[in-house]
């Protein structure tokens, strides 16, 4: 089993999503899909003439724009991609992440509005849907104790399923992977390998952020992580086997 996490314009382009559950389809691999929803959100709050702001990379989700941020995240393209999976033959369901308490949430501090970090907890309801063959479609809607909504960052949501899971992740956008100083994808990389490139500036900014979560969660869960893009045909047709998916990182 493995999470693949959607990110980026991966989520605006129905054949290579078809592409990609197409895929685990014919390999027959069991996959958690989580995603997130940035520009859609930034969409819908615009034609409402809301103000959406960011403070520290994190979308600020006012009480009054949760409704509209959760249909969009948890409605629009929680239901895309569930059809597109359906479509591409495998059985999808749609959830929240919090669902049968499979995360708990923990809110940030109030001037983020309704944003919360989160943890796996409660893992035997995915159990019970990967083994009757069930594709979990997972945004990054959750709801706390007192059904309040919330909304959590999808790479923490896929971080804390594959830790949980012991299992391989794989981060697809649109970027083909970490790339050196000639601009080509690095194939493998260590934490040691990573802070020499992050020192001599050739991984910076977001990509240097990415790398540096991604190598935690190796180290937490175990399993290798992958950054690729899910426009690579050859990325999608080696998920069963796990072998030249853009960037590898292990701890």
């Amino acid at each position: 089993m493995l999470v693949v996490k959607l990110s980026g314009k991966a989520l605006h382009n129905e054949q290579a999503l078809g592409a990609l559950f197409g895929q685990l389809k014919a390999q027959g691999q069991q996959a958690l899909v989580v995603h997130g929803g940035g520009v859609e959100v930034d969409q819908i709050l615009q034609a409402l003439n809301f103000t959406s702001t960011k403070k520290d990379g994190i979308r600020v989700s006012p009480r009054e724009q949760m409704p509209y941020i959760a249909g969009t995240l948890a409605g629009q393209c929680n239901k895309l991609l569930q059809g597109v999976a359906i479509k591409s033959g495998l059985k999808a369901v749609g959830m929240l992440c919090t669902d049968y308490d499979l995360c708990t949430l923990t809110p940030y501090d109030p001037e983020y509005g309704q944003v919360a970090s989160c943890q796996a907890h409660d893992t035997t309801l995915i159990n019970l849907l990967l083994s009757k063959g069930i594709t979990p479609v997972i945004s990054s809607i959750g709801l706390n104790a007192q059904g309040e909504l919330y909304n959590i960052n999808a790479d923490e949501v896929a971080a804390a399923l594959a830790i949980a899971f012991h299992a391989p992740l794989v981060f697809f956008s649109d970027v083909p992977g970490v790339l050196d100083g000639n601009g080509e994808v690095i194939d493998t990389i260590t934490e040691v390998t990573a802070l020499d490139l992050m020192q001599s500036g050739v991984i910076k900014e977001g990509m240097a952020v990415k790398v540096k979560n991604a190598l935690n969660v190796a180290h937490s869960s175990g399993a290798p992580v992958f950054i690729a893009s899910i426009f690579d045909e050859q990325a999608l047709a080696h998920l069963s086997t796990l072998r030249r998916i853009g960037t590898t990182l292990s701890a």
